[in-house]
């Protein structure tokens, strides 16, 4: 997904400038791209080679590997990446 795509999907869902952004409807909002997102496929298991050793370990392999990649799909990856910490951190209060 490029950045464009994911801004025209998250700007039709929550306003211009987010205003209807929520922690509950961009939960939502993240399982309806699922399956546009890199990395992911429909139906059956996804499996790793060579999986990381630990969460740190992934969160590295993911950064560097954003730092490395085309501007369009680092920036949709990072937006992703944050909005779900968002939710994530909505979660535990």
């Amino acid at each position: 997904m490029t950045q464009d795509e994911l801004r025209g999907l998250a700007t039709q869902a929550f306003g211009e400038r987010l205003e209807r952004l929520n922690p509950g409807a961009l939960s939502d909002f993240l399982t309806s791209i699922q399956e546009a997102l890199p990395g992911t496929q429909r139906g059956g298991i996804i499996t790793v080679d060579d999986a990381p050793d630990s969460y740190e370990q992934a969160m590295r392999e993911y950064f560097a590997a954003m730092l490395y990649a085309p501007p369009e799909r680092a920036v949709a990856s990072l937006w992703v990446t944050a909005a779900e910490m968002w939710v994530g951190m909505a979660g535990e209060r």
